[in-house]
């Protein structure tokens, strides 16, 4: 699966298990409904501040939308390193995106 599709089967299943509607979710992010129905769909793409938005609205780390249980489950213990690499990876490239946006916004 691509990583657009990861993401994507991610922020529905965790929207879904916290119980959030797109509606409410949309709100929490301020943002249209239809913004997150396309999200959804996959005919959009977030930026990476706005899936840290999407993250801290379902009250989860933002890895997680990019987090593929099924392919962790049938790692070997050098496959599972990589994949906390990859973690370390996303969580620095999401840190580095707030950071610019906290530099736009004072400016």
């Amino acid at each position: 699966m691509d990583l657009n599709g990861l993401f994507v089967r991610n922020m529905k299943k965790w929207r879904k298990i916290r119980g959030i509607s797109q509606k409410i979710l949309a709100e929490r992010c301020g943002a249209a409904h239809t913004y997150i129905r396309q999200i959804e769909s996959g005919r959009r793409t977030p930026s990476f501040a706005f899936i840290v938005k999407l993250a801290e609205a379902m009250d989860i780390e933002a890895w997680l939308l990019f987090y593929d249980e099924t392919a962790a489950r049938n790692k070997k213990p050098a496959q599972m390193e990589y994949l906390e690499a990859i973690k370390s990876e996303i969580l620095a490239q999401v840190a580095s995106g707030i950071d610019t946006v906290i530099m736009e916004a004072q400016k």
